[in-house]
């Protein structure tokens, strides 16, 4: 769907920073020399330089395709004049770190780093053709989960804990982190971090609660006293007619309505789509639905969603279109000088059937290995090598400036960390391709053609039939 890939492609800019029998046929890991190091008493502090000892790649090129310029390979000669995709500019130290890694990693394997842009279209092609032929263009593949789920549950990809037993993402997690979804929980890694920088918070426009003496919600949280109605009761006193003209010039509530769903679900306990059932049709889930339509229907304290313009939903709040919305950290800095008013963040409001034990959503982008890859345990091993630039020492790794320049203060960021850290595996967003989800809120709070409960109800088998088709092929 457009507003899916929409969804995805925003998400994507964060990142700069699972199949039966996938494996391939006769694999035998002890066709591996694992090094000496490996076998140390202590497991959680591995030299994960030494997880095999290296062969000579000869000559031969690692592939890894994503969708956006990345500079950090054997082309990569110096960090003077590299600008990395997504606006981000890492310090003069740490770029001088990840060049020695890339020449440490040509020298000891005998092999060069090349990251191909194959562009959106480009990567989910190549993904759905090269692999099936048996002849993957890239040796590791990049994914958002909108097409890389897909691609494991049509067995594509390699399992982790056959073709790398000894390595970090089966061990330590200190360079790679295994994600799972679905009961795919050997396929995908993701690069570890302690920074939440793919997390989604509720965002709003402080000088607008100032300028009516509102209280900052984030201390009303404290206290246990942020929930929707109080919520209701905000958004509605910032909802203004500036001019008198009878049209609403600022909204109490504006963002994407994908994050709004997954923003409301997450402070009501509320799973769409993350288990073997799906959610939609549980209460907590017409709660979620209920409190929408009041707001974009009932009470018109949410901006009206524009099809046309994805970004116009997205940056409701930074542009001062609305004065609460739901965001994520690269959205607070990048559009941080097109606004002259202070925004914070606070912690969803929490719903009748909430507990403030769940985080609004967040999507990684995950690597997997494809079937057909030869020597899959070296390319794993040269790519860990290669994103240990820091050697082990995380705090290098996880200089946090970027993330933390997304807001104001220390209480912000302590805040932002927090909220982060909190747990969500709902991916409605990924695997409704029939749009049940999204019919319910378009014909219910855009279109306001149908009930709550007549949408759910019209909706919820069709939503399980996309859970069905994942869960037949997985683990």
């Amino acid at each position: 769907m457009k507003y899916k890939k929409m969804l995805a492609l925003s998400l994507c800019i964060v990142m700069s920073m699972s199949c039966v029998s996938c494996v391939r046929e006769g694999y035998d890991s002890s066709n591996y020399e694992i090094s000496q190091e490996d076998t140390s008493e202590d497991e959680s502090v591995q030299n994960v330089y030494s997880n095999y000892d290296a062969v000579d790649m000869e000559g031969r090129t690692i592939k890894i395709g994503i969708w956006w310029d990345e500079y950090w390979d054997s082309e990569y000669k110096s960090f003077e004049d590299i600008t990395l995709a997504g606006g981000t500019i890492d310090s003069e130290e740490i770029m001088q770190m990840k060049l020695d890694a890339v020449r440490a990693v040509e020298e000891k394997w005998n092999c060069k780093i090349d990251f191909v842009n194959l562009g959106w279209d480009g990567i989910i092609e190549s993904i759905n053709t090269t692999i099936p032929a048996g002849t993957p263009e890239c040796d590791i593949y990049l994914t958002d989960l909108q097409f890389g789920l897909d691609a494991v549950a049509d067995g594509y990809a390699q399992k982790l804990s056959e073709i790398c037993p000894y390595g970090d993402v089966n061990n330590s997690q200190m360079v790679f982190t295994k994600n799972g979804y679905l009961g795919y929980d050997d396929y995908f890694f993701a690069c570890s971090t302690s920074a939440p920088s793919g997390a989604m918070y509720l965002a709003y426009n402080a000088d607008m609660l100032d300028s009516l003496g509102l209280e900052y919600p984030e201390d009303l949280a404290a206290r246990g006293e942020w929930t929707w109605d109080v919520f209701n009761e905000y958004i509605e006193k910032l909802t203004v007619d500036a001019d008198g003209d009878g049209t609403t010039d600022v909204y109490g509530f504006g963002t994407a309505y994908t994050l709004a769903i997954s923003g409301f679900a997450a402070s009501n306990n509320c799973v769409i789509a993350g288990d073997i059932t799906e959610g939609l049709s549980d209460n907590s889930s017409i709660e979620v639905f209920d409190q929408l339509y009041k707001m974009y229907v009932e009470d018109g304290t949410a901006r009206p969603i524009n099809d046309d313009d994805w970004n116009d939903n997205l940056f409701a709040v930074t542009n001062g279109k609305a004065a609460f919305g739901f965001t994520q950290p690269w959205i607070l800095i990048q559009e941080k000088e097109n606004h002259d008013f202070e925004v914070r963040i606070c912690p969803a409001p929490t719903g009748p059937s909430g507990d403030d034990s769940m985080s609004p959503i967040q999507i990684v982008n995950n690597y997997f290995i494809p079937v057909g890859v030869e020597d899959a345990t070296y390319v794993y091993e040269i790519f860990e090598e290669l994103n240990n630039w820091y050697l082990g020492d995380t705090q290098i790794r996880d200089d946090s400036e970027w993330f933390e320049s997304a807001f104001t203060d220390k209480a912000q960021i302590a805040l932002a960390t927090e909220i982060g850290n909190k747990s969500n595996n709902d991916i409605w967003t990924i695997i409704d391709d029939a749009g049940a989800v999204s019919d319910v809120f378009y014909s219910t709070c855009v279109n306001k053609k149908r009930t709550v409960s007549d949408a759910i109800e019209e909706n919820a088998d069709l939503l399980q039939e996309e859970l069905d088709n994942y869960l037949s092929t997985a683990d």
